[in-house]
């Protein structure tokens, strides 16, 4: 316990290198997030067909670039607090920028689950115009 103490003592004293853990964190919270919107979809995309599924992924591949986008602004955006905010001092510009981080978090997921949809349509309507086979 005393060494997780020191640990995050380290972090939040040293923040030339910290942001790495930030960012670590900032994937994982996203992925979570993604993941709780994800699971129901996939689960029952793979209990279909195989195909169908690759299918969907394949087209969710090509669409989700927007969301990582998202992604990649949030991290950008978390680093930058990281580094220029002074936490003891916490103003209504650290607020905002805190607002704008968890913005691009929820709009990068948003992005995702949309890119899953029209994926999805995408492969029914392939299926519609007989492109693919069971």
């Amino acid at each position: 316990m005393n060494e997780l103490n020191n640990f995050c003592s380290t972090i939040l004293t040293q923040r030339t290198w910290s942001w790495a853990v930030l960012g670590i964190l900032d994937l994982l919270l996203f992925l979570m997030i993604r993941g709780v919107y994800f699971h129901p979809f996939i689960k029952r995309a793979k209990s279909l067909n195989s195909k169908w599924y690759q299918e969907i992924k394949k087209a969710y591949v090509k669409r989700s670039l927007g969301g990582w986008l998202l992604f990649v602004v949030s991290l950008l955006l978390t680093t930058f607090i990281w580094q220029t905010v002074d936490f003891k001092t916490f103003s209504l510009y650290e607020t905002g920028l805190a607002g704008l981080v968890i913005l691009t978090l929820l709009l990068a997921v948003m992005s995702h689950v949309a890119a899953l949809g029209t994926a999805a349509i995408h492969v029914l309507k392939q299926f519609e115009n007989n492109q693919m086979t069971l």
